[in-house]
């Protein structure tokens, strides 16, 4: 992980370098591009008219940012409770504990390609930043230029409003263009999801995810992708059936296996977390009802196990309706926009959760003791993110 991180900082320091070189030879300022150290803007008023079109629907927006404003608030509650719970457990039990936070990159998200990368966060921008804009514009704010950015290594877009404008504004129309950022990256997932669960089908029965070196399945030829059907004439369902049986065994005895690669006699080996107990060397895993992704909770959980290496819907357990790097794409465009929807809830600016808390809290004070108070928890929003990125580096 360490190397991982260490090549990509070097490409990093190339790609700048390369940067500050190109913008000399070929004065990009004169092109709409302003470049720092560490950070590259590029404006523009294309796109400007299409906002205004769409944005025309005033009450359909405003609407809109009502529920977003009251979904915001909840969610960013949520999400900061969550990341303290989590922070909780690395500090009472460290050897259980995840990264709470964790860089969204092709490499070091398994099974996160290039490709996937590229299309899914192009989507988490637009989506993101557009309805921005489209808030500004139903009320009656004003959008100077829209662009992309890159800030060191962080890809972004961009719907630039007039600052002035915007903080003498009503608390209520600032927080509805706050939060539908958000919002609509949380409600484009759960669209992509709901698109994912069309177009594939659960396969029935239990399906082999790993097989451990060296063990019983390994030398018998079991394989990852592998349905099995029964063990000892009782027929296996599901993973739970499996461990069921697996608990009741010893070391040494012989069992009958029944698989799609056909039937066998294994004798199984200790088992090396519990004493007494017979091993095969095999994980399963079997397909989700489509129920279940009903539950709020569930589908969160779908999306973190898949950023870390879940693979919640995988082709073993899943058959598609249209060629599977479809549903990749769309898994990660869904992975991708909740998540990072979520985290830029969290009530620390620069986020969008910083700035729906600063509007809140002049709500019920003034707006420099809301910029004080703002400040003061994103400083510890910041100290527990930093904290929850540490498993991570193990």
């Amino acid at each position: 992980m360490i190397d991982d991180i260490l090549f990509l900082i070097a490409l990093f320091l190339l790609f700048w370098d390369a940067v500050g070189l190109i913008n000399r030879w070929f004065n990009l300022k004169k092109r709409g591009f302003s470049i720092s150290p560490g950070v590259m803007m590029w404006r523009t008023k294309r796109g400007l008219s299409f906002i205004n079109r769409v944005a025309k629907a005033r009450r359909f927006w405003r609407v809109y940012g009502d529920f977003a404003v009251v979904a915001g608030i909840v969610l960013m509650v949520f999400v900061f409770i969550n990341l303290v719970l989590n922070l909780t457990v690395l500090l009472t039990q460290p050897a259980a504990a995840v990264a709470g936070v964790q860089l969204v990159l092709p490499g070091l998200v398994p099974g996160l390609t290039p490709v996937a990368w590229i299309i899914a966060i192009a989507t988490v921008l637009l989506v993101h930043e557009f309805a921005h804009g489209f808030l500004l514009r139903s009320q009656g704010l004003r959008v100077k230029s829209v662009g992309g950015m890159l800030v060191l290594a962080i890809p972004g877009a961009f719907v630039e409003p007039d600052e002035k404008q915007l903080a003498k504004a009503p608390v209520l129309k600032r927080l509805r263009m706050y939060a539908a950022g958000a919002f609509s990256n949380v409600l484009f997932a759960l669209l992509c999801l709901a698109i994912i669960l069309l177009l594939i089908v659960p396969k029935p029965g239990a399906y082999v995810y790993a097989v451990a070196k060296g063990y019983p399945a390994d030398n018998h030829g079991i394989a990852p992708g592998m349905r099995i059907y029964s063990i000892d004439n009782l027929q296996i369902n599901s993973p739970q059936d499996f461990e069921s049986f697996m608990s009741l065994t010893r070391p040494g005895e012989n069992v009958r296996l029944v698989t799609s690669a056909g039937e066998m006699v294994i004798t199984l080996a200790p088992n090396p977390n519990v004493e007494n107990r017979g091993y095969l060397g095999v994980a399963l895993f079997s397909a989700f009802s489509r129920w279940n992704f009903l539950n709020p909770l569930f589908v969160l959980w779908a999306a973190m196990s898949e950023l870390l290496g879940g693979n919640v819907f995988h082709p073993f357990i899943f058959e598609a309706l249209v060629p599977w790097a479809v549903i990749d794409i769309l898994k990660w465009i869904f992975v991708l926009n909740i998540g990072i929807g979520l985290f830029n809830l969290m009530p620390a600016v620069p986020l969008d959760g910083g700035y729906i808390l600063r509007g809140i809290l002049e709500k019920f004070t003034s707006e420099e003791r809301a910029r004080q108070i703002t400040m003061a928890v994103s400083v510890v929003v910041l100290a527990i993110i930093l904290a929850n990125f540490l498993p991570y580096l193990r």
